[in-house]
This record gives structure tokens, C-alpha cells and sequence, in this order.
């Protein structure tokens, strides 16, 4: 009987696994066919989907399926409604045939397709963007009612509801194709027609709204880095029995997101057709397609660019199936007891559907897959079984952190709606590394100091090493070496507010042992600077002034600059003004520079075949110029906008850079958001040094290389600026 017991246990156990193991596989090819179609299937009927409420519904499904006959009927399903040409099959000879995406007659049809300059994810407004080349981007109707302005005041139409109107304005602009459009059918274009050669008279008609007694009307520009436009002249009449009648109208522009909405807005979008719009040079044609494994033995085919006339793409898929899609999608939002909305990293459905977001957002956009310690699809299959085995919320945002960690990215941070550190507390101590050791770099609780001192080495924390508690916190974080360091010293003691901490610190030789409790802030960030307590700015010597650019800005000091002999500029930390700022006083001559930032240009999945826009900038020469030796100190704190400022000065050698290298993480963000309050930013450009040289995770080195030392810290030196002010006396 006991024998028999034990058979059925590994049996039920054998049983899960395999159900198990087929439900991953299961996520594995929805989550690969999902990231295609979204960002690379142009079909209108995509372009409608609500890709989160999506994720959350296909991720439900894949939890059903029993076996690969029903997964690839459950795929169809799924995406047939969206992407009505694509294929997916057991077989191996799955091709593509251009009669299924191509309409009887071509007369006005055109090639439509996806350009991508970045990724342009939701929720995030950047400067990368994606277009669906040949179709007007869909945008949201909060969206378009946050850009909008009304051009009147609102009116009084009381007398008027339920008439009808005529309505014409006179539009200036420099864009040869400017379009315009009503939204939302409220109202009817009649006509446009040319009043010179950059004006043209737009007539629209329509019904005053028999509901409500105030009326406007607005515009919603979207033209794009270069375009402008111009509104000079509205007439609004009144049409009643045949008989029009000119509506005064008071000219006042206002936002239409401050307007009541109680006021009948009519909204005119005007913008750039997307199929004159070239973000990039280089196109697709009809005929790319993308041809994957899903799973082993489970292939895809997806055209890349389809046929599509001013309605719709071909071929067109009835409006009730892609609008019981989207009904399904939504409605399969997790719900508790009472039908609210039940949205938490809590929920299986919603990490899997996070997972699915976020795994497509970085494998089609995230430009250092080279220096990630996992490939996109390592990622996965770790992952996935992280998502199965989280159970809180809180275990969620440990895997989304350690995803991060994999990917190498000083600027990919991870953060929770709602989560606070309230709970979260840390030493009054700040800890370095010096010389091999961790010692005490800063006592901040003034009645230790008689028993700490700067300097003590730190043998223990909790009973640990404190260099197996830093290797621990590094899987915190995502970065080079130096910069996860520098966030992980700080994080030595971090633990629940009040909570008493045991410490064993080594001093003269001998050790001894104390506890404190953690009262102190948490913070996870602090530069390089701030930690060493400098001021904003202090005159060091006669004629050596230093400025602290994490506190100040140049300008804001160039009186005392001009007046020094050396200036030291503290880039340790985030920056307060830009970096061609001071340049412009430290030269005589224009200088043109490669910035050394890349934007990926996105035409195929996967990142394949990626090319990139180039930035560069130009320094003019300004006055007054500074005469005075440049000195720059730098360390890991400093990052982003701080390295492009030390990039700058290395490129042009008019200073000599002091310290430690940089944080090895630069360029413009992009940010994933996911249901359950989620947010993973990561870097969403390349960059090198000028020099073309790597830049990531190394960053910029200095010309001067300086280590704290332990005798250094016991004095209370900063040895970086020390340094500085001893090259700045040899000047």
C-alpha cells in the first residue's frame, strides 16, 4: 500500500511537470508571435488592439492549452483577428506567398510597414518614435485632448442646439502635405481649397450637440520636429432653414485639457502624411516577411509590409472580430470579489503578461544585447520559471530587478507604484573601499564618534562579510563594476527601520563589536560630492577656485572663474546645466564633435540589421573666455549628462580629468510600463566616446587616476579634489 502511494505521488509529480513544462512552452511561442505582430505587423487592425489588456488575456489562454495541435489553433485564434495574413504551423515548409497580401486591383494601394527610430512604447513621451509608414499612427483620445488647443473661448449656443453649422478656417503652413482630419466624426470636411500658396481654407459642417449649451472648437497639431502652423482667420455661421447666419466668435487660445466637459469641442487634427514622413533613409518592400521558430517543431510567417489604400489594409478583417477581441482582452483584467479591477504583481496573469511586455520592448529595442551577461532568450527561459515561483508582488519586482542586473545597464532601474521606503532605514555610517578593505568612510551620528572612526575597517555586518553582503547587493542593481559598487556601499546596511544591527569593526589591529540601530534615511543614490560635504563652491587658494556643478552651474559663478588662475569643476553626481554651457567659454574657435550617441533606426525584429542616426553638436565660441587651467574631477556617480560634459572636455583636451572613471551609462531613457504598477527603464541609444571608442560600462577614464587610501580617509580627505588642488599648484 505504502509502495503504491509513493508511485502515485512521483506519477502526480511526473504529471505537473509535463503540464507545466507545456505551458511554458506554451508562453514561449505567444510571446514571440506577440512581439512581431506588435511592432512589426503593420495591419490596421493591430494597431487597434490594447496590447496590455492583450497580454494579460493570451497569457490566460496559454495556461489552457493541453498540447501543440490546440496551441497553434489557439494562436490562429488569437491572431488571426489582428493579423489576418501571418501563418503558423508544424511544418517545416511554411512559405510565403505574395497573393495573400496582394488585392486584385493595386490602384491606390501602397506599401505600409513599420519604422521604428527607438521604440515608442506606451505611457512615455521621448524622442524615439515608431511609424507605421503610409497610415496615420492611431493616438488616444486623452492624448489628443491634452495637445489640443481651442482657438475661442467657449460660446453660447443654447438657441442653436441641434441646428446645423458650417465652419471655415484659414491655415498657413510650410508642409507641402499637410492633412486634416475631423475626430471622432463630429465633423464633416466639405471642402479645401487654396488661398495662396502656403494658405489654404478648410470648410467643415456639422450639428451643435442638442445636450449642451457652450461650444468651441480646437486643433491638434502633430507635425513633427519641423513644420509649423498657422490658424489667421474662423468663421463659424449658422444654418438654419437654408438661411446662414455669421456666430461672433471671441479668439482666445487655451489648452482643451482646462476646459470644462460640459462644452461641446469639436477637434481638428492636423499633421504630416507618415508616408512623406522618412525618420530614416532605408525601407522595406512588399515582399519582407519574417520567417521564425516559435518553439521547436512550431514555426511563424509575418509580412512586414502589407498593401493598404486610404481605408484600410488588405486584406480587411470584419470590425466584430477584432472588436470581440479587444472585448475579450479587456474583460480578462483579474477581478476579486465584488467585479473591481484587481490589478498586482500578485497575480500570476499579470506577471506573465509583464513578463511578455517587457521581454519584446528590450529583444526588439535594447541596443547592448552584447554586453548582457544572457541573450533575450536565456532571459526567458530563466525567467519564466522566476514568474511561476514569485507569489507577491514584492517577489516580482526581486525578478524584474534581476532581469536588470543580467542586462548590464547603469541606466535600467526598476521601481513599483506605491512601494515606498518608509519601513526602510540605514546606519548613520558611510562605508568606502579602500585599499582591499571596507572601512568607515563617514561617522553621521555625532555620539558614536567617540567609538567609530573614519578609517576602522568593518570585519562584519550582521555576522557577514561585508564583501559577501556587497556581492549579494550587486544583484540589486544593473551597471559596469564601478557603478554598482558605488550603489551597493551604500546599501551595506540597509534594513527595517529600528531594526539593531551587529557590527565587528577592527581599529589600531584590535577588533571590537557594537550594535546600532537603523535610523538613518535609506538613500540609494548619493555622488560622489555630496558625500564628501563639499559646498557649492569655495575659493580653495588665492587662485584656485573649485565649483561644485551638482549644486550650481557656471554661470551662475563666472565672475570668481575669471579671476582664478585654475578652476576645479566637481562632475562627480548628476549635473545642473549642459555641457555645451561651459565649453563655449573655453574656446576660441568653432568646434564640431560626433556626441557619440547613436539612435538605432529599427526596420526587422530581434535587433537585426540595425543601423543608426548619428548626433553631433557644435560649440561657438562665447564670451567672456575663460583663460584659466581646467581641472574635472569625476567618479561613478557621475553618469549621463555629466559624462557627455567630461566626453567633451576629453575630446577637446581643455582639462585634465582627475579621479576615477565614470559610470559607463549614457544617452536618452526608455521606459516600459506594465500592469500592477511596474516601470523598467533602460538605455534606448548607443553610445561611444567620440573617439569611437567603447563607452558603455567602461565610461570615461581619467586622465589622472586617483584610490582612496585608508590613511586618507582617517583624515578626513577628499583625495580626488586633493589631488586636483596639487596639479592646479604646479600650473
Amino acid at each position: 500500500m505504502r509502495l503504491l502511494f509513493t508511485l502515485c505521488l512521483i506519477i502526480a509529480s511526473l504529471t505537473g511537470f509535463t503540464q507545466t513544462r507545456q505551458q511554458i512552452r506554451n508562453l514561449s511561442a505567444f510571446s514571440k508571435l506577440y512581439g512581431y505582430v506588435q511592432y512589426f505587423h503593420p495591419s490596421d487592425e493591430a494597431s487597434k488592439l490594447e496590447w496590455q489588456s492583450f497580454a494579460v488575456y493570451g497569457s490566460q489562454k496559454m495556461l489552457q492549452v493541453k498540447d501543440d495541435h490546440e496551441l497553434v489553433s489557439t494562436l490562429n485564434e488569437l491572431f488571426l483577428p489582428v493579423a489576418p495574413t501571418i501563418k503558423i504551423s508544424t511544418s517545416k515548409n511554411l512559405k510565403f506567398d505574395l497573393s495573400d497580401i496582394r488585392p486584385q486591383s493595386l490602384i491606390g494601394y501602397v506599401p505600409v510597414y513599420w519604422r521604428h527610430v527607438g521604440l515608442k512604447l506606451p505611457y512615455f513621451d521621448n524622442i524615439y518614435s515608431s511609424v507605421r509608414i503610409n497610415r496615420i499612427t492611431p493616438i488616444s483620445e486623452t492624448r489628443i485632448k491634452q495637445s489640443a488647443f481651442a482657438l475661442t473661448s467657449p460660446i453660447d449656443v443654447s438657441l442653436h442646439k441641434g441646428k446645423k453649422f458650417s465652419l471655415s478656417i484659414h491655415v498657413k503652413s510650410n508642409i507641402k502635405d499637410l492633412v486634416s482630419k475631423p475626430y471622432l466624426d463630429k465633423l464633416n470636411f466639405v471642402e479645401e481649397s487654396s488661398v495662396s500658396e502656403n494658405e489654404k481654407k478648410y470648410v467643415f459642417n456639422g450639428v451643435f450637440d442638442p445636450k449642451l449649451d457652450l461650444f468651441t472648437f480646437a486643433i491638434e497639431p502633430n507635425l513633427g520636429a519641423a513644420g509649423s502652423l498657422d490658424v489667421n482667420k474662423i468663421e463659424l455661421r449658422l444654418i438654419d432653414n437654408g438661411r446662414e447666419t455669421l456666430v461672433p466668435l471671441v479668439e482666445n487660445m487655451v489648452s482643451l485639457s482646462q476646459l470644462d466637459s460640459k462644452v461641446d469641442s469639436r477637434i481638428i487634427r492636423f499633421f504630416k502624411h507618415q508616408g512623406n514622413e522618412k525618420i530614416f533613409d532605408r525601407e522595406l518592400k512588399i515582399g519582407d516577411y519574417v520567417l521564425q521558430s516559435l518553439v521547436p517543431g512550431i514555426q511563424c510567417m509575418v509580412p512586414l509590409v502589407l498593401y493598404g489604400d486610404e481605408k484600410h489594409t488588405y486584406p480587411e478583417v470584419g470590425e466584430g472580430n477584432v472588436a470581440k477581441l479587444i472585448n475579450l482582452a479587456y474583460e480578462s483584467w483579474p477581478k476579486d470579489e465584488h467585479g473591481e479591477f484587481s490589478i498586482s504583481g500578485s497575480d500570476l496573469s499579470i506577471r506573465l503578461a509583464d513578463f511578455v511586455i517587457l521581454y519584446n520592448a528590450l529583444k526588439h529595442s535594447y541596443p547592448y544585447w552584447g554586453d548582457a551577461s544572457m541573450n533575450a532568450d536565456e532571459i526567458w527561459n530563466a525567467g519564466i520559471h522566476r514568474v511561476f515561483s514569485d507569489k507577491t508582488d514584492q517577489d516580482f519586482l526581486r525578478t524584474l530587478k534581476w532581469i536588470a542586473n543580467s542586462l548590464n545597464d547603469g541606466h535600467m532601474f526598476v521601481d513599483l507604484h506605491g512601494d515606498t521606503d518608509e519601513d526602510i532605514a540605514s546606519l548613520p555610517l558611510l562605508f568606502d573601499i579602500a585599499e582591499g578593505k571596507v572601512v568607515v568612510k563617514k561617522v553621521l551620528d555625532s555620539g558614536l564618534t567617540k567609538t567609530v572612526k573614519a578609517g576602522d575597517e568593518v570585519i562584519q555586518i550582521a555576522h557577514k562579510n561585508p564583501f559577501d553582503v556587497l556581492r549579494s547587493n550587486d544583484s540589486l542593481y544593473s551597471g559596469s563594476v564601478q557603478w554598482k559598487r558605488a550603489k551597493s556601499i551604500l546599501s551595506l546596511t540597509r534594513g527595517k527601520r529600528g531594526e539593531v544591527c551587529p557590527l565587528t569593526l577592527k581599529s589600531g589591529g584590535q577588533n571590537y563589536s557594537l550594535s546600532i540601530p537603523r535610523t538613518y534615511a535609506y538613500n540609494e543614490y548619493i555622488s560622489g560630492s555630496d558625500r564628501n560635504n563639499r559646498s557649492m563652491s569655495d575659493w580653495i587658494s588665492d587662485d584656485i577656485f573649485y565649483i561644485n556643478l551638482n549644486k550650481t552651474t557656471t554661470e551662475a559663478h563666472m565672475a570668481e572663474i575669471l579671476k582664478a588662475r585654475s578652476v576645479i569643476v566637481d562632475l562627480r553626481g548628476y549635473l545642473n546645466e549642459d555641457a555645451e554651457t561651459f565649453l563655449s567659454h573655453l574656446t576660441y574657435k568653432k568646434l564640431n564633435a560626433n556626441s557619440g550617441m547613436f539612435t538605432p533606426q529599427i526596420l526587422y525584429p530581434d535587433y537585426k540589421d540595425v543601423s543608426y542616426t548619428t548626433g553631433s553638436y557644435t560649440i561657438v565660441p562665447a564670451l567672456p573666455r575663460v583663460k584659466a587651467k581646467i581641472f574635472v574631477l569625476s567618479d561613478a556617480t557621475a553618469q549621463s549628462a555629466a559624462e557627455s560634459f567630461l566626453s567633451a572636455y576629453k575630446q577637446f583636451k581643455v582639462a585634465t580629468i582627475v579621479g576615477q572613471p565614470s559610470s559607463g551609462s549614457n544617452g536618452n531613457i526608455n521606459l516600459v510600463s506594465m500592469p500592477g504598477g511596474y516601470r523598467f527603464f533602460y538605455s534606448g541609444m548607443l553610445v561611444k566616446n567620440p573617439d569611437g571608442s567603447k563607452h558603455h560600462l567602461n565610461g570615461v577614464v581619467p586622465d589622472v587616476l586617483v584610490n582612496n587610501t585608508i590613511l586618507g580617509i582617517q583624515k578626513g580627505k577628499d583625495e580626488i579634489l586633493e589631488e586636483a588642488i596639487r596639479l592646479a599648484g604646479q600650473n
